[in-house]
């Protein structure tokens, strides 16, 4: 399988067919594939993503990221990581937000502190 990769701000890339993995790092940026049979990555903020048919991967990872799609197939996936909007055959659906523990945290600066305060809880 072939690797195309993108780096940069601001770029834009247009597919008809994508088999391979294509790999777009940087914040803005704008994919746009008829049809995905591969694998679609792309790490950044601001960036949007539209397939019109889905048969493969596509990871997106940021904030504030769009995935449109047209039509998804049996035995596709999609990880979105971070608040994103994800629409489908036009309809918008609502994606969690994934817990993770930030060492800007005003409870505890440290991960014993969590562990132990998560504890102590448990064994009341």
């Amino acid at each position: 399988m072939k690797a195309y990769s993108v780096v940069g701000n601001k770029k834009k890339v247009t597919m008809q067919i994508n088999a391979s993995r294509l790999k777009i790092v940087g914040n803005n940026c704008i994919v746009r594939v008829t049809c995905n049979q591969g694998e679609i990555e792309v790490i950044g903020n601001d960036c949007f993503v539209e397939v019109a048919d889905n048969y493969g991967n596509i990871n997106l990872v940021g904030a504030n990221g769009e995935v449109s799609i047209g039509k998804r197939w049996k035995g596709d996936k999609i990880n979105l990581v971070g608040p994103h909007r994800l629409e489908v055959a036009g309809k918008k659906k609502t994606v969690g937000y994934e817990a993770q523990l930030s060492p800007m945290s005003p409870f505890s600066k440290d991960l014993d502190d969590v562990i132990e305060s998560i504890f102590t809880f448990v064994m009341r």
